[in-house]
């Protein structure tokens, strides 16, 4: 059994997600194929440290759905059939991240899709409800079955983690400690979110091969 693991990662949570779930994979029997989504125009590359007027045109451009050229690493991971997909989503605001939506809109993922089951991560520090509904319509739009979907979160409630997410993202160093005398949760998925993901992997593969012998 084959599965491939998609994402997208500027500033490498989804990346170690991924990573977590391809061991998970592996250790349950399947074949795990790991793919980068990434930008193709370098001048639409992201990285820390972002300004405001970077910030606001992609954090926007997810609510607008926009679009950009996107490529993929390894370029053949997408030219192979699988048996399950488990696919990591960013949220921008409350919506998939550009890069994300890049690819659910495309050719390459309506031939991808077809037929598959899909279980979807949804990578973000809040407001993962919209991002899940907006991934698990495109994906059944394409032919695709979602199997099940799930927040990863940051650690901290809206607040400290909104501060410290911005403050990241502008700086270089690992953000601040504390934020008008009051201490702030670190940047990053939590420590219970990365535990749980090969949890959720292995009951996402499971349900994949029931799904895949019931359409035999």
């Amino acid at each position: 059994m084959r599965c491939l693991i998609l994402y997208y990662s500027m500033t490498g949570q989804a990346e170690k997600a991924a990573m977590r779930a391809a061991q998970a994979a592996t250790d349950a029997g399947w074949d795990a194929t790991l793919c980068r989504i990434g930008m193709s125009d370098p001048a639409d590359a992201l990285a820390r440290p972002m300004n405001i007027a970077a910030s606001k045109k992609w954090t926007q451009g997810a609510q607008k759905g926009m679009m950009v050229p996107i490529a993929f690493d390894p370029p053949d991971a997408l030219d192979r059939r699988y048996d399950a997909i488990l696919l990591f989503s960013n949220t921008w605001g409350d919506h998939p991240s550009v890069p994300i939506r890049s690819f659910l809109e495309s050719d390459r993922a309506k031939a991808l899709f077809a037929g598959t089951p899909v279980g979807v991560y949804i990578v973000c520090r809040r407001l993962w409800q919209n991002n899940l509904r907006i991934v698990r319509d495109r994906v059944e739009q394409a032919g695709g079955h979602v199997l099940a979907g799930e927040p990863f979160m940051h650690p901290g409630g809206q607040w400290g983690s909104l501060i410290q997410t911005i403050t990241y993202l502008y700086r270089t160093d690992i953000g601040r400690t504390h934020f008008l005398g009051f201490p702030l949760p670190r940047y990053g998925l939590s420590d219970d979110a990365m535990a749980r993901i090969p949890l959720f992997t292995g009951e996402l593969l499971a349900a994949a091969m029931i799904d895949q012998k019931g359409h035999i």
